[in-house]
């Protein structure tokens, strides 16, 4: 009885807990959608040729950079700044955030489509005026989801994600056979129309908490004016962060083939589900970092442990059942086992790499914020690519490991100096 007390006792004060609290559903919605993923993933190269599975991560990796380059920011700026905002430049916040966003995302995909001979020569379709279309309408749909995400986090609605996040993913699966003729691009317009869902499921229970009043989408250049440098800060450090796993698909596809843009994929899929479900933790840090700065040593502390202890129990996870994952989407994807084992074990580093530049973001300390993301980003992209060349598939593994080595060699440094 004492021991069922005691856990009793623990699960309360850890929900009570802001930090945890919110860093559980955020954990619960990574896990759900890395399941979910995975499920996706695995019924589709069931479904579809290996090449199928390679163009469609391609095309998802695209949508993604365009969306990261249109959103920027302003999630984070988001997260940051509406918890010491008051209503009023809450609501201009959030609303021309929204229409810049989907003003760029327009533009950028616009561009992307009009020279893909130049950028991707194996996406060559999208110039097709109704595949070019269905492309920037699907990609204006991923931008307003991603930042949806951001608002419910400034708002500690993290639970409206992981409802939404699992509704939106039961549709990609149940999408995904209807269109099994129309190879890649039915894996495409699977994912595209859930998207869609997610955003009218979104804008519903926007609606229903009252998280915004007087809502009216307008922009407002003057709050943007006002909190320029920390959204330019904050473009620069999001790009920084994602850049490798949204550009590396598209590298592949056209240094090496198809087939291996779809290894990757896979191995980069099961290792995004361990970095999100540590960045659950961290984002939640990040959350109450911004409502409480005078505990953010206390509040890092905490989310330091947790999420090391979730990495830890993430890699012996991966050694011990990686190649039965692997195994389950076709025995050819056993071919990027070794380098989901580097992924794994790179995730300690990655982990106190985030922590940190979370805490920068905090304290708004905005020059090294970029210094850090590009000192780690550029040499990562530089060296997956060159050793690529001589080592295959498991160069970008190693391009990545390095990358992430440089981020605590400058944290030690900095330590140091300190």
């Amino acid at each position: 009885m004492r021991i069922i007390k005691n856990i009793t006792n623990l699960i309360k004060y850890t929900y009570q807990d802001n930090l945890y609290r919110n860093g559980i559903h955020l954990m619960l919605t990574n896990i759900v959608t890395g399941l979910f993923g995975f499920v996706f993933l695995m019924i589709a190269t069931r479904l579809y040729s290996s090449q199928d599975v390679g163009m469609y991560s391609a095309l998802f990796s695209v949508i993604s950079l365009i969306v990261l380059f249109s959103v920027g920011g302003f999630s984070n700026t988001i997260i940051r700044l509406v918890p010491t905002a008051s209503q009023p430049d809450r609501n201009k916040l959030i609303f021309s955030s929204f229409v810049i966003m989907c003003f760029t995302v327009m533009i950028v995909s616009l561009i992307f489509v009009f020279f893909i001979d130049v950028f991707s020569p194996k996406l060559i379709f999208l110039k097709d005026l109704f595949y070019g279309f269905i492309f920037i309408l699907f990609t204006v749909f991923a931008g307003i989801y991603t930042l949806f995400n951001g608002v419910f986090m400034a708002f500690r609605k993290t639970q409206y994600i992981l409802i939404n996040n699992i509704i939106t993913n039961i549709g990609k699966i149940f999408l995904l056979p209807s269109f099994v003729s129309l190879l890649y691009i039915g894996i495409f317009y699977s994912a595209g129309i859930a998207t869609f869902l997610g955003v009218v499921i979104c804008l519903f229970l926007l609606y229903e908490a009252k998280l915004i009043k007087n809502f009216k989408l307008s922009m407002n250049f003057d709050i943007i004016k006002k909190n320029f440098k920390y959204i330019l800060t904050n473009y620069f450090s999001s790009i920084a962060s994602q850049l490798f796993g949204l550009l590396l698909p598209i590298l592949i596809l056209n240094i090496l083939f198809a087939e291996i843009t779809a290894y990757f994929f896979i191995a980069w899929t099961i290792f995004s589900i361990i970095t999100q479900m540590t960045m659950s933790i961290i984002m939640s840090f990040f959350v109450e970092g911004s409502y409480k700065e005078d505990e953010i040593k206390k509040n890092r502390n905490k989310g330091l442990k947790a999420a090391l202890i979730i990495a830890t129990i993430s890699v012996i996870g991966v050694f011990l059942f990686g190649k039965f994952l692997l195994s389950l989407f076709g025995e050819e994807y056993l071919n990027s086992l070794n380098l989901l084992y580097v992924f794994a074990i790179s995730i300690y580093f990655f982990v106190v790499n985030k922590i940190y530049l979370v805490e920068l973001l905090i304290k708004k300390k905005m020059k090294e914020t970029i210094i850090f993301n590009f000192l780690i980003t550029i040499p990562t992209i530089i060296f997956g690519t060159l050793l690529m060349f001589y080592f295959g598939l498991m160069g970008v593994g190693y391009g990545w490991l390095i990358g992430q080595l440089i981020g605590i060699i400058w944290i030690l440094a900095r330590l140091k100096l300190s």
